[in-house]
């Protein structure tokens, strides 16, 4: 509620502010008259209080003055009527009547309090009331004229306060009624089953929930900037689309960096300023099982056209290999027997395998020891078969094997006859498979048994922790918002020095204490060095463990003061190294942070914990 309510008070000082500015200014004004007009012991008084009153006032117009508070109010009241009846006392000038009717003017269009307001008023009547009646010289022929004014005035500053307090109101409405829909809007967002992403007019995402990062595979921070064109799917010519703003929608594999894929729909609406809602809707079960029973089809006729090859007599390996790299979208498949044929009870071990099948590779004819721990020594003893995403990572795989058939991912396979293995299935992928699924699998045994390919749903919410331009882990500006923060703060012609600060060996304190520990010493060192800056300076989350800030209005020899000051506030037992550059005014904000990064590796050669200053910017003619 606190936060809310210094919402409204800063809306009201804006609607309000531009008026008390300009009161302010007219009370200089005055001052001036003051002390160039009269005489005597009412010159630097009333100059003195024309003074006091324009401060009061240009106080309040910055907001400055605390009014929310009685003595605030009291102050910004009292002054205008205090001063304008002291005038026309000390001048025993009735014409001086027309500052007070100002002053009423004033207090009913810059004072909040109504109670203050009308007290302040009233008080001022009153001691016009007698100065009239104390003060013979001023019951002139004129006073009539000037009472009236002075009533017309009074009403007119109630009508101006309750005019402005009603307009404060409504503005408060519209603010909280669109607070509440940002609010339901982000709700709705978060919660999302399915994936959501906002891009902008350059087609780069500004936001995404938990559910589009879990499809993708990708971490909010990775996809907030990045290009949205991978997600879109509709062509540019598309005339539905221009005429609606919509798109119909298709069906499209998302490979996501682990190897693993997601199948979704992919719908995109863009809005008349041309940012585009995505929405990826999670459709891997649907796909999976319609696959399952168009592989299905596909293994019974590969089956059927290998049982009539064999019926007939003909040699069915060609058929049998071209079918299992069709149906388990292989790249490779090679079948390795026994010399001669083997596979008799009677016959004695056989000592080696022979390539007598091949498709996709050169390798027929290779000859493979069985003496040896090979991986197709293995599978073939334990009629066991075995994948492997990584090969290259097993010692029992041949280094030459992988780079004979380019090999990424690679199952064997045991062709079994009455419970004796009487050749290996080797079957390649060029690219990473994380996982065989069931058709795969159906395919390469061929007339194994149907396995059910079992998929576990990993969790869809995950909160998104603030948008567009707001990190959602520290809660401070994203690299987005400091790219636009800073290109203003480059348009001003004052001092810049810019700041990149690296949290030292934090690395080794995520693998020591894990990263939820790293993640609450980002958040925490965020927080205390945010409270060491001023107002109008600027710090961000650059990425990883790395912050930026841009300090205006300094000197190089004040930013190492608070730069030092940042590197100290450091969390715990934790410290940090800091780099900065004083801009020089005419190099690209790319060139002063690679100054800045530049300085920032030489706090880290000097030992780390502490700070360093960039060279002097070079200007190239």
């Amino acid at each position: 509620m606190s936060t809310e309510r210094d919402e409204h008070d800063h809306g009201d000082r804006a609607a309000t502010g531009w008026m008390r500015g300009a009161f302010a200014a007219f009370y200089v004004a005055l001052a001036i008259t003051n002390y160039a007009t009269l005489t005597g012991l009412a010159r630097p008084i009333m100059t003195a209080v024309g003074a006091v009153t324009a401060v009061v006032l240009g106080m309040a117009a910055a907001g400055r003055l605390p009014l929310r508070r009685p003595a605030g109010n009291v102050l910004l009241a009292l002054l205008p009527v205090i001063g304008s009846v002291a005038q026309v006392v000390m001048t025993a000038q009735l014409h001086f009547t027309t500052l007070l009717m100002l002053g009423l003017v004033c207090i009913g269009t810059a004072v909040p309090s109504r109670r203050i307001a009308a007290a302040a008023g009233t008080l001022g009547c009153a001691g016009w009331l007698i100065a009239i009646t104390l003060q013979a010289p001023l019951r002139t022929a004129e006073l009539g004229f000037y009472a009236v004014q002075l009533t017309i005035s009074a009403v007119l500053a109630a009508i101006l306060h309750e005019t402005v307090r009603r307009r404060h109101r409504q503005l408060r409405v519209a603010r909280d009624e669109v607070a509440a829909v940002a609010e339901r809007f982000t709700s709705l967002f978060e919660a999302s089953p399915s994936g959501v992403g906002i891009a902008d007019e350059d087609g780069r995402i500004v936001a995404v929930n938990a559910a589009f990062c879990e499809l993708v595979g990708r971490s909010e921070d990775e996809l907030i900037g990045s290009d949205s064109a991978p997600f879109l799917d509709t062509p540019a010519d598309d005339s539905a689309v221009a005429a609606t703003g919509t798109s119909a929608g298709i069906e499209r594999r998302i490979v996501r960096p682990d190897g693993t894929e997601r199948w979704v729909w992919a719908t995109a609406g863009r809005s008349r300023k041309s940012w585009t809602l995505l929405q990826l809707q999670d459709i891997t079960d649907r796909h999976l099982a319609e696959a399952a029973v168009h592989e299905s089809d596909r293994l019974l006729a590969a089956v059927s056209a290998a049982a009539r090859r064999i019926r007939t007599g003909e040699d069915a390996r060609s058929t049998i290999i071209d079918a299992i790299r069709d149906l388990a979208e292989a790249d490779n498949v090679t079948l390795l027997e026994p010399p001669g044929g083997g596979g008799s009870r009677h016959q004695a071990a056989p000592t080696e395998l022979v390539a007598t099948g091949v498709a996709g590779a050169e390798v027929l004819g290779t000859r493979v020891p069985l003496d040896g721990t090979s991986m197709i020594a293995r599978v073939y003893g334990s009629g066991e078969p075995i994948f492997l995403a990584d090969p290259a990572l097993d010692p029992r795989v041949s280094p030459s094997l992988l780079k004979l058939i380019e090999g990424r991912s690679l199952l064997w396979q045991p062709v079994i006859d009455d419970g004796k293995v009487i050749a290996v299935l080797v079957v390649g992928w060029k690219r990473h498979v994380a996982s065989v699924s069931d058709h795969r699998a159906r395919a390469v045994a061929l007339l194994g048994d149907e396995t059910a390919l079992a998929l576990t749903h990993e969790r869809l919410l995950r909160r998104l922790e603030q948008m567009a331009f707001t990190d959602s882990l520290t809660g401070l500006p994203n690299r987005r918002a400091w790219q636009t923060q800073l290109a203003a703060l480059m348009t001003e012609s004052r001092p810049l020095v810019v700041a990149i600060a690296d949290l030292d060996h934090f690395k080794h304190y995520n693998d020591t204490y894990g990263h939820p520990a790293g993640d609450d010493l980002l958040s925490r060192a965020a927080t205390a060095y945010f409270h060491e800056l001023h107002d109008g300076d600027l710090i961000a989350r650059w990425g990883g463990e790395e912050f930026v800030l841009a300090l205006p209005g300094r000197t190089p020899a004040e930013a190492a003061a608070l730069l030092d000051r940042i590197r100290l506030a450091t969390p715990g037992a934790e410290t940090c190294s800091i780099g900065y550059a004083l801009w020089d005014t005419t190099e690209s904000a790319e060139h002063l942070l690679e100054r800045a990064d530049q300085a920032l590796y030489a706090a880290k050669n000097n030992g780390r914990n502490t700070i360093s200053a960039a060279d002097q910017a070079v200007t190239l003619s």
